[in-house]
């Protein structure tokens, strides 16, 4: 950091059960941001009301340095809503996260801060790019863990171009989150942003994950179970993959009811698309991309650039469909299922791209 620059930074800390760390951690903080010349800061402790008296060692260290502030949440618990309480109450341009326990140095710091300053949006200090790493993992743990990232790039298009998007140790520039998009659940709190906030410019930076000082851990099986639950809610291929199984079962159970009312399998067929795409439109709106705000097109414009987007799915699903029955003796049903399948991948890239489009 530059000595003669504002720093203007907010570094939000979550605990429970911290008492062992949290004055050393602080003490450490405020060492560093000051040998680098960085007074403008304030450090934000979100308590989720400790049994063991964290928020009694914050408070004291409060009374003589402004510049740390105790949120303490009796109503609530998690990491990730932790962190987006600080974030929420935090009043500098620049916010860093990080732990309690030592795992993340408070000597990258200042790194973290001059790499914000080139541009950046978001800066991650992270374990898998060139030059970081962990300390004193098993090896399961370490695959664990760079599976879960793969998982998340894989799923989560926010998250693709970040090696370790499951970080807890990063920077953001303050007006670039619209908190109103978070619905954090479990640890993974930049992921949420990452899966919430398409578009954002990221960088890496690396550094050495350390084993904690002191104290138990927090992970439990639990957070594995949260970890795909939060995949999912953020994953907007997923969302899609679900509503387009949903929309499977309404047009084949549509066409089924049709067929054995006595209706010709053309009808039949029809009947079933024109239900899908109905059923499919509105659960993309009530679920798929409910968290696109600002969308770029009206409701009325939507469900009709919606059908157009379907009728490509909706010619080849009705085409397979007569071509199957007509000329390989398959049952109308297994003509319209596989037609189905054909038709998804188009459809999603049309609905992603064009009908629920942001405005920028």
């Amino acid at each position: 950091m530059n000595p003669s620059s504002n720093c203007d930074l907010s570094i939000v800390i979550p605990t429970y059960n911290e008492k062992d760390n949290i004055e050393a951690l602080l003490d450490k903080i405020r060492n560093v941001l000051e040998k680098s010349g960085c007074n403008d800061y304030e450090i934000i402790v979100v308590d989720d009301n400790s049994p063991d008296g964290t928020a009694d060692i914050v408070r004291k260290l409060g009374e003589k340095d402004d510049r740390i502030r105790l949120i303490v949440r009796t109503k609530e618990r998690g990491l990730a809503t932790a962190v987006k309480e600080g974030i929420k109450q935090s009043k500098k341009r620049f916010v860093v996260v990080m732990d309690a326990d030592f795992q993340h140095p408070p000597e990258l710091i200042p790194d973290l801060y001059e790499s914000i300053q080139e541009g950046y949006d978001v800066v991650v200090a992270s374990r898998y790019v060139r030059g970081g790493g962990v300390e004193g993992w098993s090896r399961l743990r370490l695959v664990a863990s760079k599976t879960g990232c793969l998982i998340a790039r894989m799923l989560v298009r926010g998250a693709r171009k970040v090696r370790d998007n499951m970080s807890g140790f990063f920077i953001i520039r303050r007006d670039s989150i619209d908190l109103d998009r978070l619905k954090p659940k479990g640890y993974k709190i930049l992921l949420e942003i990452l899966g919430r906030h398409e578009g954002l410019k990221v960088r890496e930076i690396p550094y050495t994950f350390k084993n904690r000082k002191a104290g138990k851990s927090k992970i439990s099986t639990n957070t594995l179970v949260d970890f795909l639950i939060h995949v999912f809610n953020i994953s907007e291929p997923l969302k899609f993959a679900s509503v387009g199984l949903s929309g499977v079962i309404v047009n084949l159970g549509t066409m089924w009811l049709s067929l054995s009312l006595g209706l010709s399998k053309e009808i039949s067929s029809l009947l079933g698309i024109e239900l899908s795409i109905l059923s499919n439109f509105t659960l993309h709106e009530k679920f798929t991309f409910k968290g696109r705000r600002d969308k770029k097109y009206g409701l009325p414009l939507r469900l009709l650039f919606y059908h157009a987007s379907s009728s490509v799915s909706a010619v080849t699903t009705f085409t397979t469909m007569l071509v199957t029955s007509e000329y390989m003796g398959i049952h109308p049903l297994l003509g319209q299922f596989i037609g189905i399948l054909l038709g998804f991948t188009a459809n999603y890239l049309l609905s992603s791209r064009v009908i629920w489009l942001e405005q920028h």
